[in-house]
């Protein structure tokens, strides 16, 4: 998670006044108040030997320093990634190759190949980092739910999702000889009408929910019913 702060920066004296998005994204806040519950546990251990456990202090006192100190910086002349303990790493646009997620970590790479990490930048900060470089860091979640609008992800009985158009799962349906769990508006919005739906779907197999995010072909572990499940 990351909060993120938008400013303005003025051209140079003597050239038209132009505003600039900069971003600033840092660790989440919430972080410090884990540090605070992590300091008043351990008041409880340092009670039994002050004199000798005080230094447990120091680790949620480092969280908080990490939380206020690291910090990523994007703008018209590139990133500036802001660490808390080691020196500050900075990447112009020129020497800029991609960006990329490792589990929780996000990093800039190189056109070299050198991957730097960027404090604060989540995979929800993408629409953010796209305004920032003027569109050097393309922003695939929006550009993944929007081509979710309209479909629908099916679970086949294998455990692998697939995405349909409007079309391919009323033909599915058909063919299978299933009820129809999905309703269409004027606009093709599809919407769950399990709510609504007569009869019992314990034998077939498949879940059916209109598309909010980005297609996934990954298996899941167990195959559940027929009934639509909306996503969030």
């Amino acid at each position: 998670m990351s909060s993120a702060t938008e400013n303005t920066q003025d051209t140079a004296p003597g050239t038209a006044s132009r505003a600039e998005p900069t971003e600033t994204f840092h660790p989440e806040r919430t972080h410090i108040l884990s540090a605070v519950v992590l300091a008043l546990i351990s008041l409880l251990t340092i009670g039994a030997a002050p004199q000798y456990l005080w230094w447990i202090l120091i680790f949620p006192a480092l969280i908080i320093w990490w939380v206020l100190k690291s910090a990523t910086v994007v703008d018209s002349t590139g990133i500036e990634a802001r660490y808390a303990f080691r020196g500050n790493k900075s990447i112009a646009w020129d020497d800029f190759a991609g960006i990329g997620f490792k589990g929780a970590r996000t990093f800039a790479r190189t056109t070299d190949g050198t991957e730097i990490s960027l404090p604060g930048v989540t995979f929800n900060s993408l629409p953010r980092l796209q305004q920032a470089s003027y569109g050097r860091i393309p922003d695939a979640l929006t550009e993944g739910r929007a081509a979710m609008d309209g479909k629908i992800v099916v679970v086949q009985e294998d455990g692998y999702s697939v995405v349909l158009t409007k079309d391919e799962y009323l033909a599915r349906q058909k063919e299978l000889g299933r009820e129809i769990q999905i309703e269409f508006d004027e606009d093709n919005t599809p919407h769950d009408v399990s709510h609504t739906a007569s009869g019992n779907n314990s034998g077939a197999s498949g879940v059916e929910s209109p598309g909010s995010a980005i297609p996934t072909a990954e298996p899941t572990h167990q195959p559940t019913d027929d009934r639509p499940t909306p996503q969030a």
